[in-house]
């Protein structure tokens, strides 16, 4: 196994916080089954130019639903329930969409129910932004939500996956039927009073208290605005935690279950955790897919990467391991921006001997950076304009009407292929690296990019 280069990791989250106007990450790496690097970049609180650091607590979205999965499993273990059970067995649902979902389906997001949103509205709420109003308050009030999901059903339990927060929510209730308690209270008196998670809450009371949370913001564009926190996540994304707290939960799945020679549950069950039980619809990796509250890489540089992302909008947050050598990274942030799994995976990749330039992501936005730039026809007659937009490549200018999608399509050699609509009809758009710099072919004109020479070693797209 490659040696973490803390150097490196820090000079690029650094790098892609100042890119995207992230105010404060906190990182955590492991190594070799130990924490060998932990700290925080940037400020908790812009206004007070307070700075951030590994103490700093942090919402983490959905990574609160592993926590959820390893509750489930661990009142498997105490016979309280099966991961078949039906839903039904514990919840007065009565609606047909649940009929033959089971714990299982829930935990994979296989149940075939879409996503229905009511998490995000949640949010909108908590941000003071009123575009629906949804007032969720219990299960019973989740009930009434879900009063027309019948009609929402696109597959059978088991055959397609679905990311459903509301699952997650009602997972929640079912560790409260099965334990006998509330499900927060089960969370801390059996997972993270064990893992000495002890500045860990999902309370608002508990977090308000604590006197060191990361103020949460909403990055937009050029503006970096400050919102309310968005308590109401519960089991679905509503935890807050610190990456110093979460080195101790990322330590004890490496460990399969164990903690300090204490076994939170059984190495058997961290396995079904993280089998992969569903395919996921896109595949950044190869083979992505869900287990139980995680997902599973199959095959990166030869090893089985495990983990989650999570995003309230205001606080994200990811963590990737790999097992079979005790390694791992966990990364929080006050704001969207550069997506944390894009660094955490690069991370992974330079613990097991690759690159972060070699991922996916990174080849594509490398790639579309290198296209941007103002471009002009013979002589300059007419002009155009190539910006970069997430994975997309906008085109506009003279003689092109209204901004136009650029969709990449593959590369061959130095040519670099994408396609648009006309009129409902697929068309090819060519960009070349030559002795001339880069080249546009659009519909009947050649522009070329004005300034220097782009470098064009190695490959242009990933493979």
């Amino acid at each position: 196994m490659a040696q973490f280069d803390i150097r490196a990791f820090d000079d690029l989250v650094f790098t892609k916080m100042s890119e995207t106007k992230i105010p404060s990450v906190a990182v955590s790496v492991i190594e070799d089954g130990k924490v060998v690097h932990s700290r925080g970049f940037g400020f908790k609180d812009t206004a007070g130019a307070l700075p951030a650091t590994e103490r700093t607590l942090y919402g983490i979205g959905s990574l609160t639903k592993s926590f959820v999965a390893l509750s489930v499993a661990r009142l498997v273990e105490a016979g309280k329930m099966d991961f078949h059970d039906p839903v039904t067995k514990f919840l007065p649902l009565r609606q047909k969409a649940f009929e033959n979902v089971e714990v299982h389906h829930l935990l994979s997001h296989s149940s075939g129910i879409p996503g229905l949103g009511s998490l995000e509205v949640l949010l909108f709420q908590a941000f003071g932004e009123y575009h629906h109003w949804l007032p969720i308050s219990s299960l019973g009030d989740m009930g009434s939500f879900m009063s027309e999901v019948d009609d929402w059903v696109e597959a059978s339990p088991g055959q397609k996956y679905f990311y459903l927060n509301e699952g997650f929510v009602l997972l929640g209730e079912i560790v409260s039927k099965a334990s006998g308690m509330p499900w927060e209270r089960y969370l801390k008196d059996e997972i993270l009073t064990p893992l000495k998670m002890n500045r860990t809450f999902i309370q608002k009371e508990d977090i308000a208290n604590d006197g060191d949370l990361a103020v949460p913001y909403a990055v937009r564009g050029l503006k970096v605005t400050p919102t309310p926190v968005p308590y109401g996540s519960g089991a679905a994304g509503g935890i807050v935690s610190s990456v110093t707290d979460l080195s101790n939960y990322l330590l004890m799945l490496i460990n399969g279950g164990e903690f300090e020679g204490k076994a939170i549950v059984s190495r058997a069950s961290i396995d079904k955790m993280e089998t992969p039980h569903i395919k996921c619809p896109v595949e950044y990796y190869g083979g992505d897919s869900y287990g139980y509250g995680l997902r599973i890489i199959p095959n990166f540089y030869g090893h089985k990467v495990v983990g989650h992302g999570g995003s309230v909008d205001v606080y994200t947050a990811n963590m990737e391991y790999v097992r079979d050598t005790k390694s791992g990274v966990i990364l929080l942030a006050n704001g969207t921006g550069y997506p944390l799994g894009v660094v955490a995976m690069g991370a992974t990749a330079t613990m097991l001997g690759g690159s972060i330039a070699d991922l996916r992501p990174v080849k594509t936005e490398t790639l579309l950076k290198r296209l941007e730039g103002q471009y002009t026809a013979y002589k300059g007659t007419i002009f155009a304009e190539v910006k970069r937009n997430k994975s997309f490549l906008i085109l506009s200018g003279e003689d092109i009407g209204n901004d136009i999608v650029l969709v990449p399509d593959g590369t061959e050699g130095n040519v670099a292929k994408f396609y648009t609509l006309e009129l409902g009809a697929r068309m090819e758009v060519i960009f070349r690296f030559n002795e001339h710099g880069v080249e546009l072919m659009f519909e009947r004109y050649r522009y070329r990019r004005s300034g220097p020479l782009p470098p064009t070693s190695g490959s242009l797209w990933p493979s």
